[in-house]
């Protein structure tokens, strides 16, 4: 139980590339922010950011998945449904999954394979109809479907630049 005010203990800060802000209200645990302006309060040591265009904010964060090299982590695959705006059970039945079969992989209790993994990204894009998004995927799908698997290496740091009142993904 915090005994105080943090709003009268505000140390403010702007999130750098040497010291980026984590974004963990995201839901991911590897989300981090450049170019934002966050408060610390000096007492407890709480944060709170200033996040203009959330919404896109979440979206680039989706194209920064669906884009990225190595495997998709159970709480990635969970971020990219919700983006979708799917149920659990409707977004397994688009990749043929059962509703239990889908749930582990989202927890992480059950490793996704290379094809499951490529399917949800292509089926996430299908699904929001991004334009931006799709040419992305287009453009070079066979050399982005391989790099898929490079390593096999799971969530990295996923870092967010702000641009303006807007952002853009620094990978």
């Amino acid at each position: 139980m915090i005994d105080h005010d943090c709003s009268k203990n505000p140390k403010r800060h702007t999130a750098t590339p040497a010291k980026p802000y984590h974004f963990v209200d995201s839901g991911l645990p590897n989300v981090y922010l450049i170019g934002v302006k966050y408060w610390t309060c000096t007492k407890c040591g709480t944060q709170s950011a200033e996040i203009p265009a959330p919404e896109r904010l979440m979206n680039v964060i989706a194209e920064s998945l669906v884009m990225k090299s190595g495997m998709l982590s159970g709480a990635e695959v969970k971020f990219l449904r919700k983006r979708a705006g799917k149920k659990a059970a409707d977004f397994a039945a688009l990749i043929n999954k059962t509703p239990e079969h889908f749930s582990k992989l989202e927890t992480g209790s059950l490793p996704l394979n290379e094809p499951t993994d490529k399917l949800i990204r292509l089926t996430y894009g299908m699904l929001i109809a991004d334009q931006e998004l799709l040419a992305r995927i287009s453009a070079n799908v066979e050399e982005w479907l391989s790099s898929i698997d490079l390593g096999k290496k799971r969530a990295g740091k996923i870092t967010i630049k702000k641009a303006g009142n807007s952002w853009s993904d620094t990978a």
